[in-house]
């Protein structure tokens, strides 16, 4: 009997904590848009798994400047490939990894996840992309986790802000 109590505690503590892990959706409420930035209901959170690919569509508009941010679990170790495609045109317009080796410096669009030291706001800045369409347009991300020995499961977060664009501000 006691083993059976031991069993039944040992199972729901790994249900309960299977669930924290691949409960996404809880990640994305708890962001707040920074103003004049506003959280785009087409930012997503899904469960990903190693060695899968996963790819998203979203359409931009005419006039409003996009901001895309990615986040993942941290059990990937940011062991992802990130590709950005304009479906108007097929031109890529990102196309880079999670991380780079530990030898290499991490600078602003060199990678998807790393932070980088911003010299003139003098702090570390989690990445992000900032997108102007000319035309209304779909672009497709396309997220590679990559393959590991075992089989990994783990939240890949992306966040779309948006704010309508105002002509002369670059």
């Amino acid at each position: 009997m006691k083993k059976l109590k031991l069993l039944l505690l040992l199972v729901m503590a790994l249900s309960f904590a299977s669930y924290g892990q691949t409960d996404c959706s809880s990640f994305l409420a708890s962001l707040k848009a920074e103003s004049p930035y506003n959280l785009n209901s087409l930012s997503k959170s899904a469960k990903c798994v190693t060695g899968h690919t996963y790819e998203f569509v979203v359409p931009l508009q005419k006039g409003y400047e996009y901001r895309i941010i990615f986040y993942a679990s941290s059990v990937f170790n940011n062991d992802l490939h990130f590709k950005m495609i304009d479906l108007n045109t097929n031109d890529v317009i990102m196309d880079l990894p999670g991380k780079l080796p530990p030898d290499q410096n991490v600078e602003k669009g060199t990678t998807v996840l790393q932070a980088y030291y911003d010299e003139k706001l003098n702090k570390e800045i989690h990445p992000y992309f900032s997108i102007i369409p000319q035309t209304a347009t779909n672009i497709k991300i396309v997220i590679d986790v990559e393959e590991k020995t075992d089989l990994i499961q783990g939240c890949v977060t992306v966040v779309i802000l948006d704010k309508e664009f105002e002509e002369g501000t670059f």
